[in-house]
C-alpha cells in the first residue's frame, strides 16, 4: 500500500487504511497535495510527550537535571576556550 492516499480513497476504504495506519503513518492528500497524516497513537504520544529529544523549553521550564548538565558543559567549554588563548 502507498504511504500517500487521497482523502476520498481513505474515506471509501476507511477500515483498510485505519488498520494500515496502526502500523505506520499514512499521508492523506487533498487535490494531490499532502494535507494531514494519520499515525499510530503510540507514535503520536511519543511525539507530543517528553520523549522527543527536540523538546524546546521556555525560560525557567527546563528540568533541573538537564539545566545542570547544560551549565556544566557551558562552563567546561568556556574554560577550554579561555585556556586556548582565543578569548
Amino acid at each position: 500500500m502507498d504511504d500517500k492516499v487521497s482523502t476520498v480513497e481513505f474515506m471509501r476504504h476507511f477500515g483498510r487504511y485505519h488498520d494500515e495506519a496502526k502500523k505506520r503513518p499514512i499521508t492523506l492528500t487533498k487535490h494531490g497535495r499532502p494535507s494531514v497524516v494519520v499515525l499510530p497513537v503510540e507514535l503520536y504520544e511519543r511525539l507530543k510527550g517528553h520523549d522527543d529529544p527536540r523538546r524546546v523549553y521556555g525560560a525557567g521550564e527546563m528540568p533541573a537535571d538537564l539545566a545542570a548538565m547544560f551549565k556544566d558543559q557551558l562552563e567546561k567549554d568556556s574554560s577550554e576556550h579561555q585556556a586556548s588563548g582565543d578569548a
